[in-house]
């Protein structure tokens, strides 16, 4: 298969995260940046930072992302408490066959117990679908290691574009529990498409 290379650029803020890296040299690096950054975050600010990279990691992994980068920093809605977002791109081999792939490809995303968005939108690169959607997470411990089920709520949003051999798919991927501050990672991921910008 002909390998096709995606050129990209993202904003200094980002942290890029190795996806080969050991998971134990991650999280200490990852505990050191934060508490670099942050010195006045809390050690529970910290740690719950680290398990959030960590849980997004996993996923990524399983996904077949093939980059990744994490944005930390305060706050705008709230500056006492911080934020995070996980940006990630995938590349995915598919069959899509007929004049509208992607419609195929919105299809087959929704389902019973799916609540996500979908729209399709003309880039410069191409028309693309947009899927937007929240996940309610729960987690049987605390971050503290108490048995206690606890929920996350991530809003997460993906632009999706095919290759032209309708071989491939790129997907390009924002995710965050701050909700918040969700406007402004929304407003990062439509950096760049001049043509047509994408609220989700």
């Amino acid at each position: 298969t002909a390998r096709v290379p995606l050129r990209f650029t993202f904003p200094g803020q980002f942290t890029e995260l190795p996806l080969a890296e050991d998971p134990e040299t991650r999280v200490r690096r990852t505990y050191a940046a934060v508490s670099a950054r942050m010195p006045d975050a809390t050690d529970v600010e910290r740690v719950h930072l680290v398990f959030l990279q960590e849980d997004m990691f996993s996923k990524l992994l399983q996904e077949g992302a093939v980059w990744s980068a994490l944005c930390v920093g305060r706050s705008e809605a709230d500056p006492a408490r911080l934020s995070t977002a996980q940006f990630a791109i995938f590349v995915k081999d598919v069959k899509l066959s007929g004049d509208s792939p992607l419609a195929a490809v919105a299809g087959g995303l929704k389902g019973p117990g799916k609540p996500l968005e979908t729209s399709f939108v003309s880039f410069p690169a191409g028309d693309g679908l947009v899927v937007g959607e929240e996940l309610r997470v729960d987690l049987p411990i605390t971050l503290t290691g108490d048995r206690e089920r606890n929920t996350h709520i991530v809003r997460q949003a993906q632009v999706i574009l095919p290759f032209t051999n309708k071989r491939r798919l790129a997907v390009i991927s924002a995710s965050s529990e701050s909700l918040g501050d969700w406007v402004h990672y929304a407003n990062m991921l439509n950096e760049g498409y001049s043509a047509d910008r994408v609220e989700v």
